[in-house]
């Protein structure tokens, strides 16, 4: 997992993720956990029953991680609000990422710190 500053350029991050293999997908960050919990379950469209906690957040993105095919990139752009505002949340949701990004090495997990 890497974390960015502000000024990445989001367009040629993506386009290089893109160039070397990688599906990407994009999650815009949200100053509430609830917000984020719902920006992920939207972006990379979640069942029905994702439960909007982070036990389900690490569920689903687990499965999602071990029935891709190649290599993924998760983009969560925006991080800065959710850390500002719900540390603890901001917390769990990076050591989600930061498992997924170990356990499955096809994930990529890139969070952009603005």
């Amino acid at each position: 997992m890497r974390v960015l500053g502000g000024q990445v350029d989001l367009d040629g991050l993506i386009a290089d993720a893109v160039e070397e293999g990688r599906q990407v997908q994009v999650v815009r960050g949200a100053a509430t956990k609830a917000a984020t919990l719902e920006a992920f379950s939207q972006e990379l469209n979640f069942p029905e029953w994702f439960g909007m906690n982070l036990d389900a957040l690490a569920d689903c993105l687990d499965t999602l991680a071990r029935e891709s095919q190649g290599e993924w990139e998760i983009v969560w752009d925006g991080v800065a609000g959710l850390r500002r505002d719900d540390p603890r949340a901001a917390a769990g949701v990076e050591d989600i990422l930061r498992e997924l990004s170990e356990e499955h090495p096809r994930v990529h997990v890139t969070l952009i710190d603005r």
